[in-house]
Parts: structure tokens; C-alpha cells; sequence
């Protein structure tokens, strides 16, 4: 039985399995989680983040049997033993592949009623060998596979080997296969170029300097995992850009408030029009069904102990306007 190999390459420079979350398309990590990630490991630093969970470990065990059955439907041969990771030549990254498919020269043309997308054309010619990627999700089954789900990650794997193809075999709630096959994509490819190369010059800094060249934050989470407070500092004076982003946060929180008072009270005549039904119907002027609403229950709750944690950087911030 084939064993699983798993990640090969070096997390002190980027990685094809991280571009995605370097491009802004993870909702799992951020540019700024990816620069952390490098900065520990060339520190020997452990990585930062919580360890994978129990779908990315069923993800490894399927990983050769999505790449076998994937391989079968496509009646091509698959090797899924690479030992070695792939860098390349001129960029300073690396990558892990899955696998590689024999290609056999036929034109495999988007076929959905078969489980077989193409992205971006009509067919595909299976030129030589082809990137081989597994994923497993619990997601529902898409027609298009968005760029955090392979596509980045493949093309890096393609600019590295220079294969013209890759195949993304993609196991959707553990009962349906669909397979992505794409070419490279030189807009993909040129942008993983740019941001590779300046992901590679903020790690250079840190290296030289010990300074770190953070990332624009992507949301107030990502700010307050890179900013460490300091009491000490002193306030701020603003810039008048800035200053009025405050105006319109105000105004948004405000609006907010606002909202949620009217949600409240309507949420209120409706359920007092209720009682004790769970079901209602709403209809409108023509006497049609235009909503059916629930008032359901909140579940029960057992009484639990909260985990200690250390002091971490607020989420919010909180405005006092001046008088």
C-alpha cells in the first residue's frame, strides 16, 4: 500500500501549498500569518497557529486514494511517492506535489455529467506528465473551484516543474469526486512572481535587520494578531485620511446600533403575532406565500470551564466622541 509522504517543502521561503493565503484568497491565513509562519521557522521558532484539525488529517489519509481514483477516471497512470520536494528556478519558492499523471497526448474535453471540469476552456490536451492534486472538503460540490482550492497551489507547482497540466481531484463530503483539470494561466503565474518576490524581500529585512515589514491588515483580526499593544507608546496623531476612516466607522456603528434596535422590535411584534407557534406564513398583496418563518429553540448548554489563555489584542476598537 502506498504511504502517505506529506509536505516536503521549507517554510523559511514561500510554498505552493501557501499561496493562496500570500494571495488573500484563505479564509484560513493571511499574508501576515504566512510572513509570522517563515519568521519562526527561520528562527526554529514552533509555527504559529493552531495544529491542523481532524479534517485536514482525513484529508492526508484519503490523499492517495483521491489521486488513485482520480488516475482510474481518467485511465491514466499516477505516482504518488514523490520524496522530493520541487524549487524553482528562478523564484524563491518551493512545492510539495501530491503526484504526477502519466499524460497519454488525448484532448479531454468539460464534461460536469462526468465529474470532469475543465476551468477556463472547452478541452484540454494531456500532454506529457501533470500536477496531481488531492483535496478533501466538506464543502457542497461546486461546478467552479475557487482559487484557495487548488488552483493557486497548482500553479506554482506548474511554473516549478514546468508541466503543461494539472489535475485537481477534489472529494467533496466524503461522496462525490469531481476532478479540475487546467493549464497554466500566465496572469496567475505572473502575479505568484510578484508576490513571491516581494514576500521573499520582507523576509530578506527580517533576516538583515530583525525588522519586520508587515503586510496592509486584511481585517481586524489580522491586526490584532500583528500589532503587539504597548501601554507605554504614546497616542497616535492620525493622518486626515485616517481620521476620516474614524468619521465613517462611526457612522457605520451607529448605523449598526441602529439596525439592530429595529431587527429587535420587529423580530418582537412577529413573535408576539406567534405565541407559542413554531411555524408563520407571510403573504403578500396578491395573497401569495412570500416567507415562511421559524421561532425554533436555542439549544441546551452544560456548564463548562473556559480554558486560561494569555492577554491577547481586542478585536474592536472603542470610540468616545469628544464633547
Amino acid at each position: 500500500m502506498d504511504k502517505f509522504i506529506g509536505k516536503l517543502s521549507d517554510d523559511k521561503m514561500m510554498s505552493c501549498s501557501r499561496l493562496a493565503a500570500l494571495m488573500g484568497d484563505s479564509g484560513f491565513s493571511s499574508p501576515n500569518d504566512e510572513l509570522r509562519k517563515s519568521m519562526a521557522a527561520i528562527d526554529n521558532r514552533p509555527l504559529p497557529g493552531n495544529p491542523p484539525g481532524e479534517a485536514a488529517e482525513w484529508g492526508n489519509h484519503l490523499e492517495n486514494t483521491i489521486l488513485r481514483v482520480m488516475a482510474e477516471r481518467l485511465d491514466l497512470a499516477v505516482d504518488t511517492q514523490i520524496t522530493e520536494r520541487v524549487q524553482h528556478a528562478e523564484l524563491p519558492y518551493q512545492g510539495s506535489l501530491d503526484g504526477v499523471l502519466e499524460g497519454d497526448g488525448r484532448t479531454i474535453k468539460h464534461a460536469p455529467e462526468l465529474g470532469i471540469y475543465v476551468i477556463g476552456a472547452d478541452e484540454i490536451d494531456l500532454d506529457g506528465q501533470g500536477v496531481a492534486e488531492s483535496k478533501a472538503t466538506s464543502a457542497p460540490p461546486a461546478e467552479e473551484l475557487p482559487p484557495y482550492r487548488g488552483p493557486w497551489q497548482v500553479q506554482g507547482l506548474m511554473a516549478c516543474t514546468k508541466m503543461k497540466w494539472a489535475a485537481i481531484g477534489v472529494l467533496y463530503r466524503g461522496a462525490e469526486l469531481r476532478i479540475y483539470l487546467m493549464r497554466p494561466d500566465p496572469a496567475m503565474q505572473a502575479k505568484i512572481a510578484a508576490d513571491v518576490l516581494d514576500f521573499e524581500r520582507r523576509l530578506g529585512t527580517y533576516r538583515t535587520d530583525g525588522v519586520i515589514d508587515f503586510y496592509p491588515p486584511m481585517s481586524s483580526n489580522d491586526a490584532a494578531d500583528t500589532y503587539a499593544g504597548d501601554n507605554d507608546l504614546p497616542p497616535v496623531t492620525l493622518t486626515e485620511k485616517t481620521s476620516l476612516k474614524v468619521i465613517e466607522l462611526l457612522e457605520a456603528q451607529a448605523t449598526r446600533k441602529s439596525m439592530a434596535r429595529i431587527i429587535d422590535q420587529l423580530q418582537a411584534q412577529i413573535m408576539a403575532e406567534m405565541g407559542s407557534h413554531t411555524m408563520a406564513l407571510a403573504f403578500d398583496e396578491h395573497g401569495e406565500i412570500f416567507a415562511e418563518i421559524s421561532w425554533g429553540y436555542s439549544p441546551a448548554r452544560s456548564e463548562y470551564a473556559v480554558a486560561a489563555r494569555p492577554v491577547r489584542r481586542a478585536k474592536t476598537l472603542k470610540i468616545v466622541e469628544a464633547q
